[in-house]
């Protein structure tokens, strides 16, 4: 199952494990999106660009690369271009910071905080229980450095990304799954977490049949998210809003698989903020530039 790694055995299997764990959790990571890496002897692997965390166990979607030759690369400071077709544009975080293990998902509940919080009373409970908060910032080089640069000051193993999703490095990959865990335990005293699960469950039990599914939550006002986009994964793999009635909600198109996946993260993210106002998101134009990106094309041509 590992042999292409030629890396030690244990220590693989433990980063294997938790990668899979994490991309197994639909309110931790859906579709392709979410990266892990693990530097070891020289050497960092990385999470491939549009493949699934899920599949950590049963594909070969990391790419081994030399540890010296990807930094060197992207200490250049905002340089955006990609050391390698197939890596992630978000893997300059994986390379910039120094910890062994590098964890990036998507948490729903980090998304919806993001969304219905105002910035400094969110930034305070944050920081209270040492996760850095970092503006939305597009993912790339820029986006590491000023991660680097504001953690100067706290020394930090958790940042808050706004409308995109969660950061956490470490030394052990026990210790950082289990500090995913508590960081979700902390959003579960700023939402409803229950509600979370509940309608978790509910969406994606939701049948898409014909371009429509059913509408179970005909009083939500769906027209108040548009041209809203809420983490950086909704303008590239649903960039477009719906039509809806009491008894259905009419896609403009057949989805595929993973827009498929967003449309549902989408419906549970409308739920839980129904009637709170949106605070933070990312803007029309910014999520068309993010989309027409030369790595966001590939994702969208790998999940077709």
């Amino acid at each position: 199952m590992y042999k292409y790694y030629k890396l030690a055995l244990h220590t693989m299997e433990s980063f294997i494990n938790y990668s899979k764990k994490v991309g197994s959790n639909f309110l931790l990571c859906q579709g392709p999106g979410g990266n892990t890496s693990i530097k070891i002897e020289k050497k960092v692997l990385i999470k491939k660009s549009g493949y699934l965390l899920s599949d950590s166990k049963n594909k070969n979607i990391f790419k081994k690369v030399n540890l010296k030759d990807i930094n060197s690369f992207y200490e250049k400071i905002n340089n955006e271009n990609k050391f390698d077709k197939s890596l992630s544009i978000e893997t300059p975080l994986h390379i910039l910071l120094n910890s062994k293990y590098v964890f990036h998902y998507h948490s729903i509940a980090s998304i919806l905080i993001s969304a219905i919080y105002k910035k400094n009373t969110l930034d305070h409970e944050l920081l209270k229980n040492n996760i850095l908060p970092i503006r939305y910032i597009r993912p790339g080089v820029k986006l590491a450095n000023e991660i680097r640069k504001i953690n100067k000051d706290h020394n930090f193993k958790s940042f808050f990304l706004y409308n995109h999703g969660i950061v956490i490095e470490d030394n052990n990959v026990e210790r950082l799954y289990k500090n995913i865990l508590n960081t979700e335990s902390i959003f579960s005293k700023l939402i409803d977490y229950k509600k979370l699960k509940v309608t978790a469950r509910e969406v994606l039990n939701l049948d898409i049949e014909n371009n429509k599914v059913r509408n179970i939550y005909p009083n939500i006002e769906y027209k108040k998210f548009k041209d809203k986009f809420l983490f950086p994964d909704h303008p590239v793999f649903f960039p477009n809003s719906f039509n809806y009635d009491d008894n259905y909600i009419y896609l403009n198109k057949k989805l595929n698989s993973v827009e498929s996946i967003y449309f549902k993260t989408l419906l549970i993210l409308y739920v839980l903020i129904d009637n709170n106002k949106i605070e933070n998101y990312i803007k029309k134009e910014t999520g068309r530039e993010l989309r027409n990106s030369e790595d966001e094309q590939l994702r969208i041509q790998l999940n077709k």
